[in-house]
């Protein structure tokens, strides 16, 4: 069974993470997704978030994001970012150097290597003024 696309928008700030994050858990629950998985999914929303709250409206400039899921099936999460901010594709943020210390790393890049390897799917698109991040999160991905 799947369901059609449900829609959250919030102010893009930190402050707004609890309900977005409870809003994605309500999605998880509907695909049936297993309690394991949670906290790997509030990571991957409270990285993208961030990034959102850092880059789309530079300058404490206000804006909002919109948070949509759908469940395409058993055990399948399919989650969309959506602002209307500044034009940031994190997908080409170079890969982290893992082989370095922690002391010698620069800072950023380590959000997104996480949510590429959590995610099942994660893609990137800038469509009518508007950053679409959109990731796929299943039982076993």
């Amino acid at each position: 069974m799947f369901s059609s696309a449900r829609f959250l928008t919030v102010a893009a700030k930190p402050s707004s993470l609890r309900d977005v994050r409870d809003f994605v858990r309500e999605g998880a629950i509907g695909a049936k997704l297993p309690e394991a998985r949670m906290g790997e999914l509030d990571l991957l929303v409270e990285e993208l978030l961030m990034n959102v709250c850092a880059y789309a409206y530079p300058n404490d400039r206000p804006g909002d994001v919109t948070v949509s899921y759908s469940v395409p099936g058993p055990g399948e999460l399919s989650i969309e970012l959506a602002d209307q901010g500044a034009e940031f594709n994190p997908l080409k943020m170079e890969q982290p150097d893992l082989t370095l210390s922690l002391e010698a790393r620069p800072v950023g890049g380590l959000g997104i290597h996480l949510v590429k390897t959590f995610a099942k799917s994660l893609s990137y698109r800038r469509e009518q003024g508007w950053n679409r991040l959109t990731f796929g999160f299943s039982a076993g991905s």
